[in-house]
């Protein structure tokens, strides 16, 4: 139960989109000065619990409280004041430029006719420094790139001065050095002015090393929680993530590190091919559990520092990958066509996907059509993970169409046989 100091507390939370609850009877606090974050797979329904601590998925069981008050009971305007929101992407409807974005973040504290003054407008400067985006004041906001958006719409949540601040991945897009920067300023936030800060991290190590605390969510419910070094254990990565490593105290920090290796026992090859194209980490369980079974397999395309990408290689697999945050280019395609064409089965993951890995949509299709064996796995729908504005969505409900759809990595493996 939650202490007195606890400023955001969800108890008995069950929350969902229509009549499926994604996350049921969770409870979590975090007081304030505090540092929690939000881990699990993809699919776990963290940025539904983001979504139902901000008054935007109202609860069908248990309770939301924001510094002891209801926000669902509140207007719209005095739950911004009690709490700040960065969302995993957003695509403003105009063109406003990065100040007026920042700008945004004073709304809840003017008249419906004021422009904000001086003292507003210095809030949001000083928020723009602290995220280092201040050279983008004038820039319009869908000429940015991932990175520099992310950092502009941190500044807006900072502009506005709640004391509670949610974060759905907050590191999303940011190379190293910006997000060691974004982490520092939310652990300043948290020390120095006593916010409460709930974060989902996909990045294990970063979450250990930034958080005080870890909650890890795993099919909707809450299966671990407290410090890193209580958390963060092998026997929790194989049980939630499917994967097998090594977690040893980190040099630099102290906290928990996680080394993946690869699997035990691997059987002879079965003289049959199995390619996965994943991303995000939804490829790895599967990865591990098929070469486990005695598959060839191989992977891709894949970004570098994507986290299929690290498991691939620790595996020893084949596998095709281009830069980080780059699309993906005709050599590496044509590379990739070529081991689904040697492979007897194509898995198609339920990762995110954007204009850097849409392609891989394509060559799905391609092969799905050309009658090689299909398997997708969807627990995510595809609309919460189409940054293309459709063009995701539209493949990937023509591949529905020509594949064996499954729910869950178990049903894939009952589906291989």
């Amino acid at each position: 139960m939650p202490g007195p100091e606890s400023f955001v507390v969800l108890e008995g939370v069950t929350a969902g989109y229509g009549a499926t609850p994604v996350v049921q009877d969770v409870s979590l606090s975090v007081a304030a000065g505090e540092v929690v974050g939000l881990v699990g797979p993809n699919g776990s329904g963290k940025t539904s619990l983001i979504r139902a601590a901000s008054r935007a998925l109202r609860p069908s069981a248990g309770r939301v409280m924001i510094g002891g008050r209801d926000p669902y009971a509140l207007s719209a305007r005095e739950a911004a004041r009690m709490v700040a929101v960065v969302p995993q992407d957003l695509h403003p409807a105009f063109s406003f430029t990065a100040l007026e974005m920042v700008l945004l973040g004073r709304s809840p504290y003017l008249s419906p006719w004021g422009g904000g003054g001086a003292a507003d407008w210095a809030r949001a400067r000083d928020a723009m420094a602290a995220t280092e985006v201040q050279h983008l004041a004038d820039r319009p906001i869908d000429e940015l790139s991932g990175g520099e958006r992310r950092r502009v719409i941190l500044s807006q949540a900072l502009a506005q001065d709640a004391p509670a601040l949610l974060l759905d991945e907050p590191t999303t897009h940011l190379d190293l050095r910006h997000v060691l920067d974004l982490l520092g300023v939310v652990r300043a936030l948290a020390e120095r002015q006593d916010k409460a800060v709930l974060a989902v991290l996909h990045d294990l190590n970063l979450a250990s090393s930034a958080c005080d605390r870890l909650v890890v969510l795993h099919r909707g419910r809450v299966v671990a929680e407290g410090e890193p070094q209580d958390v963060v254990t092998a026997d929790l990565l194989g049980s939630v993530w499917g994967v097998e490593a090594e977690v040893r105290p980190s040099e630099a920090t102290g906290r928990p590190a996680v080394l993946l290796g690869p699997p035990r026992g691997v059987p002879a090859p079965l003289g049959r091919g199995a390619h996965i194209i994943g991303g995000a980490g939804r490829g790895a369980p599967l990865m591990r559990r098929l070469a486990e079974r005695g598959y060839d397999v191989s992977a891709g395309v894949l970004h570098g520092t994507d986290t299929d990408a690290f498991v691939a290689e620790r595996l020893n697999l084949v596998r095709v990958t281009v830069p980080p945050f780059s699309s993906i280019d005709q050599e590496s395609a044509a590379e990739c066509r070529a081991l689904i064409a040697a492979a007897d089965l194509l898995l198609v993951c339920d990762a995110p996907f954007g204009p850097g890995n849409v392609a891989n949509l394509d060559l799905a299709l391609e092969a799905a059509r050309g009658g090689t064996r299909t398997i997708l796995l969807e627990q995510i729908p595809i609309d919460e993970r189409d940054f293309t504005g459709g063009a995701a969505a539209e493949r990937w409900r023509a591949l529905r169409d020509l594949a064996a759809v499954v729910r869950t990595y178990e049903d894939v493996m009952a589906e291989v046989g």
